[in-house]
């Protein structure tokens, strides 16, 4: 069904290559990360203990700031080789011993020198018992080049609110790539590809509508589907099958983000990872941050999907850290959990579509094949994906409030495939936008 947004550390998931099973397409292996240390240390406002020697490795060195009011920054040097406009995986990392958010907010920035601010990456949220040493990972948003001065600098700073503590920073560092972007060999959807979204069974695999921009009736190109039949038990080949008798193509709908009680595995979610409801009888979310227990969960249902024939996989509820999930999810956490979703797909060959989280969109744009966006017109979010369908990434767009002649113009003209749909997301009423 519709989901739309209310206004730690990270277990490593591995996906088991059985031998003897056939090569799939895999996503291309990440050039090699480039990291840069600080160059420089300015101490604006309180006390500090050490020197940049200590923030410069990780060596159980640290440079201590604080208590009360702190605020400071470390300068790096981006090398003359690198073009920062090409750079398309961007990190800060800060390696602290500390108190929790709860006992002292300690908040990091990063300056764009473009529009001369210190733009907010996070704070210590992640940090669930105090002085327990953690690496905090922080994901700017993109185009990168705003972060870098006309002399290649970049500064990045931590700010302490007044309170009685103070932070060992251990080490910071920056890791970007500026290499090859990960590819996927498989079957991606072409821009401008026309879509229809029929997410309650059974299918009809035969739906013409007459678009807005007039003439004769058209039919989809690709289906976005649930994992199953009517029964909701039953993997959807027959309907896959049928689509495919027709010369088009099967994305499989599978909600990687929520818990539903509907759904036949259920009872493998463990109640630890199960978190608030999010507006929909039957529906919790889940703390995405448990990826060593809700990754195989979601590999076992990917795996679902290629046995009953599917081209592509959409995961749902990618957007936990920006809802009230019942869990302090840091937007880093929701990066991680994204890619790894992204990832499960592919090592099963799979393209793999982004479902809003248009907050992240530069950040997750290298991990996924294409995007869903439900109502990014009426919401004022459709520029967002300029840059997905720039770099050749299709865009689908559902609408269920704005009008045709409002929406289909831009999403036209922005190289989206727009539809208009109800909320039930039946086989119609479906209108596309060409």
């Amino acid at each position: 069904m519709w989901k739309r947004r209310l206004v730690v550390t990270l277990s490593v998931f591995a996906i088991a290559v059985v031998a003897g099973q056939q090569q799939i397409p895999q996503q291309a292996a990440h050039a090699a990360v480039s990291t840069l240390q600080p160059t420089a240390l300015t101490i604006e406002a309180g006390a500090s203990t050490g020197s940049l020697a200590a923030v410069q490795s990780l060596d159980g060195n640290s440079l201590r700031l604080g208590p009360l009011v702190s605020r400071s920054y470390r300068t790096y040097q981006l090398p003359s080789s690198v073009d920062v406009t090409n750079v398309w995986s961007f990190t800060v990392k800060a390696r602290y011993a500390g108190p929790t958010r709860a006992q002292h907010v300690w908040t990091w920035f990063i300056r764009d020198f473009t529009a001369n601010k210190w733009v907010k990456l996070g704070d210590n949220t992640e940090i669930l018992v105090a002085n327990a040493p953690t690496t905090l990972r922080f994901y700017p948003a993109g185009p990168y080049a705003k972060y870098v001065s006309s002399s290649g600098t970049l500064q990045v700073r931590s700010v302490g609110a007044n309170k009685p503590t103070a932070l060992d920073l251990d080490t910071e560092w920056i890791e970007f790539d500026d290499g090859p972007k990960p590819t996927f060999s498989g079957w991606v959807p072409p821009v401008g590809t026309r879509w229809q979204y029929q997410l309650q069974p059974p299918v009809n695999a035969n739906v013409t509508a007459v678009p807005w921009t007039g003439g004769p009736a058209v039919g989809p190109d690709v289906f976005d589907i649930d994992l199953y039949e009517a029964d909701g038990v039953t993997p959807a080949a027959n309907t896959v099958s049928a689509i495919h008798a027709l010369g088009r193509k099967a994305i499989c709908y599978v909600s990687a983000g929520t818990y539903e009680n509907w759904r036949p595995d259920a009872g493998a979610f463990p109640s630890v990872v199960l978190g608030g409801g999010n507006g929909w009888p039957g529906e919790k979310w889940l703390d995405i941050r448990r990826i060593d227990l809700i990754g195989p969960i979601i590999d076992a249902r990917v795996a679902k999907c290629v046995e009953a024939g599917f081209d592509a996989v959409e995961f749902d509820n990618m957007d936990a850290a920006f809802n009230r999930s019942g869990f302090k999810v840091t937007p880093a956490q929701q990066i991680e959990f994204n890619r790894a979703m992204a990832d499960i797909a592919h090592a099963r060959g799979l393209a793999v579509g982004l479902k809003n989280d248009v907050a992240q969109l530069t950040q997750l744009e290298a991990w996924f094949d294409f995007a869903i966006n439900e109502q990014c017109a009426q919401y004022n979010e459709c520029d967002g994906y300029d840059a997905w369908t720039a770099a050749g990434k299709a865009v689908a767009q559902v609408e269920y409030s704005a009008a045709l002649g409002s929406f289909c113009p831009s999403a036209i003209a922005g190289g989206r495939s727009g539809i208009k749909k109800d909320l039930a997301l039946l086989a119609t009423p479906y209108t596309p936008c060409n």
